[in-house]
């Protein structure tokens, strides 16, 4: 069996030192038997650390992996409390207080003052640890102030409590190792792109990796038409197309549709409209004909046809305006020729001529309240804690299945309730 080299021992330790489910026994094994890589990754380091935090976590050693693990990058604030709680219990706890005292808290050197003064860790340093601190200090030659601090520091249950609840908090924001995040590179969402980019011989070893039915599945995808194949089209894509359908449905079950009652309104000023015009039109009929009779007498009578249709024309053109007749017949001048000054020109319409219809009521209701689940706030709480809390954007981009119709700004409002 050929000897593995520190990168592949390196990949080794880190996926399985760093997955907290792996028994301690079996994690110390592996670490004994392969070498430790010169230059380990980040998660690695940390696997160790909380590993041997684990095994020992009220001690002075564990002062010591406190302060190594403050030092890696982006450090919890419950490593600031857990360092705190041990260092005071070890000197409360101790057969010799004023000694352990010193060692610890009263000399400019001592193991937790270093760590809380300025210039120390910065993840250590807080105003309650320097007052802890002062108050060990004070404390070294005075019984009364003893008694006290051993009764607020002394009980070692109270200090594991704290270690473990930063053990806790450090396994779930360890992240995935490097071989998961090949493996979802290789086999996963994104294993189109990458078998796509690599070359035969690359693509041989994804295949030992991956399995002949996966790969066959990969290479199939890999040959159908990139015009078919939706370069958006991720998990993620459709949890927020989802996400957006759901909105939508909820928006038209809270909004009434405005059309309906718009085009009923609309139907009724048009019928009303068209029924004055229609009694105007007879009106005037019969006033023109009586007029015509008693005027010209029977001769009057011949052409009570023609007015009626011209009356009947002239009133729809003043309901109208802009209807016109081309009756040029009428405008003739002797030569038989028309008359520019009688041929009618069509008008613009009126730009600014005001509906009669009534406006709709198309006001937007406000959105119904809903009720936050306790799904919602523990995922808003890791939420936080992974991206801060000013990064309402980003927790709701990586929870759409959890946030479903939420905004950033209700999870910024609910952030702030539950604090208070």
């Amino acid at each position: 069996m050929p000897r593995l080299t520190p990168a592949d021992a390196s990949l080794i330790l880190d996926h399985v030192v760093g997955d907290p489910s792996t028994p301690a026994a079996a994690a110390n094994a592996l670490l004994a038997e392969l070498p430790f890589p010169s230059r380990p990754t980040r998660r690695l380091l940390r696997s160790v650390l909380l590993r041997r935090l684990g095994s020992d976590p009220v001690s002075p050693a564990a002062l010591d992996t406190l302060q190594l693990l403050a030092s890696l990058p982006t450090p919890a604030p419950a490593i600031a409390a857990a360092h705190l709680a041990v260092a005071a219990f070890l000197a409360a706890s101790a057969p010799d207080f004023d000694a352990a005292a010193g060692a610890l808290f009263a000399r400019p050197d001592g193991r937790a003052r270093r760590a809380v003064d300025e210039g120390g860790d910065p993840a250590l340093v807080s105003p309650e640890a320097v007052a802890v601190a002062d108050q060990f200090e004070a404390a070294v030659g005075n019984a009364f102030s003893q008694s006290v601090l051993r009764g607020l520091w002394g009980g070692r249950a109270a200090a594991e409590e704290r270690v473990r609840e930063l053990l806790v908090a450090e396994w779930a924001a360890i992240g995935p190792s490097q071989l998961e995040v090949a493996a979802e590179r290789i086999v996963g969402d994104g294993a189109v792109e990458t078998w796509r980019a690599a070359e035969e011989s690359i693509r041989a070893k994804y295949r030992m990796l991956a399995g002949e039915e996966r790969a066959r599945e990969i290479l199939s995808r890999l040959e159908e038409p990139t015009s078919n194949v939706n370069p958006i089209s991720t998990p993620e894509v459709h949890k927020v197309l989802d996400a957006l359908k759901s909105s939508c449905a909820d928006l038209h079950s809270a909004v009434e549709d405005p059309l309906p009652a718009a085009k009923a309104a609309a139907d009724e000023v048009l019928a009303a409209r068209m029924d004055k015009a229609v009694d105007i039109n007879a009106e005037e009929v019969n006033n023109q004909a009586a007029s015509c009779s008693a005027a010209a007498g029977p001769s009057a009578l011949n052409n009570q046809g023609e007015a009626s249709r011209k009356g009947t024309l002239s009133s729809l053109m003043d309901w109208n305006s802009t209807a016109r007749t081309f009756q040029w017949e009428d405008s003739l001048d002797p030569e038989g020729s028309r008359s520019q000054s009688h041929i009618p020109h069509l008008p613009s319409p009126r730009r600014n001529q005001v509906s009669p219809l009534q406006l709709a009521d198309n006001k937007a209701k406000r959105r119904r309240a809903r009720k936050w689940s306790s799904v919602e706030e523990e995922t808003l709480r890791k939420g936080v804690d992974q991206f801060g809390s000013s990064n309402w954007k980003d927790i709701l981009i990586h929870n759409p299945d959890v946030f479903i119709g939420r905004t950033a700004v209700d999870l910024k409002d609910k952030w702030r309730n539950m604090m208070r």
